[in-house]
């Protein structure tokens, strides 16, 4: 059984069809958002024909934008496939990675497709389904003024900066942590909603390290021509799944049919592919 599934009580998730019937069936219990009237047994679908995508589109090369404006990365490719193999529009809507569980919370999108890490907490809100690997890893300019290997003691008393309530963060607040308990100066930490902003400051020596995803920082550095540069190695694997309001069984249910049809087709190891992510593919792990 490939890892994606092993969560399931069915041996085999809905396929496509039965996917789009529970997601008619759903529609069918009234409209709007979780918590309006006639809508108690599940999430409708936030608008007819469409699955609505609450995103931060700032985390390259998993899901960003283009010049003009319009989504592009892995998982939009992923989003769009699943949005297709249930007959239905995606259609993005754009938040602070921090406003994005309170946005599903709110019933303004179906579901997150975000470089959202499957956490315990999260798990208590929603319900994944998981559609790639991820790491963190420690990232510096070229000249790396403070000599940061990873991470390590050498952030101890630099400047960092993570993503506003990503696990980025939480890392470097827990290091800072473990710093001042050894007696060592802890991480002047800063915060931003835009992972190219924290990219820019570190170039610029306004900020001595970032961390964030290893895909994101390596992709960094691909464009920035090693002007933004990894170090140490990319640690704490994790699962990214595409989350829906917990107890919504249709709905995920629905999204797992579609994911294993990306995958069974084709079309996921195609995505992973185009956009350099092989290690990343939660399929065959």
């Amino acid at each position: 059984m490939n890892a994606v599934l092993r969560n399931t009580t069915p041996k085999r998730v809905l396929g496509a069809a039965a996917a789009l019937a529970s997601l008619a069936a759903l529609g069918a219990c009234g409209g709007g958002a979780a918590g309006e009237e006639g809508s108690e047994e599940g999430l409708s679908l936030v608008r007819d024909g469409a699955l609505t995508i609450c995103a931060n589109l700032a985390t390259p090369p998993n899901i960003f934008t283009d010049e003009a404006g319009e989504p592009q990365g892995a998982e939009v490719d992923i989003a769009e496939a699943m949005a297709e193999n249930l007959g239905l529009e995606p259609d993005f809507r754009e938040f602070n990675f921090s406003g994005l569980i309170p946005a599903l919370q709110g019933g303004q999108c179906d579901v997150i497709i975000s470089s959202l890490y499957i956490r315990p907490e999260r798990e208590e809100i929603a319900d994944f389904v998981p559609y790639l690997l991820s790491g963190s890893a420690v990232a510096v300019s070229e000249e790396n003024p403070a000599g940061i290997t990873g991470y390590d003691d050498t952030l101890c008393g630099v400047r960092a900066l993570g993503i506003t309530g990503a696990t980025g963060a939480g890392l470097l607040e827990e290091k800072s942590e473990e710093c001042e308990a050894e007696g060592k100066p802890g991480i002047d930490i800063t915060l931003t909603d835009r992972a190219a902003d924290g990219l820019q400051q570190v170039i610029a020596g306004q900020q001595d390290a970032m961390l964030d995803t290893a895909e994101l920082a390596g992709y960094f550095e691909m464009q920035s021509e090693g002007a933004f540069q990894l170090v140490g190695e990319p640690f704490g694997e994790i699962e990214i799944g595409a989350a829906t309001l917990k107890g919504v069984e249709g709905v995920h249910e629905a999204l797992m049919g579609a994911f294993e049809e990306t995958v069974e087709s084709g079309r996921y190891a195609e995505i992973l592919a185009e956009w350099g992510l092989e290690h990343q593919d939660i399929a065959n792990a």
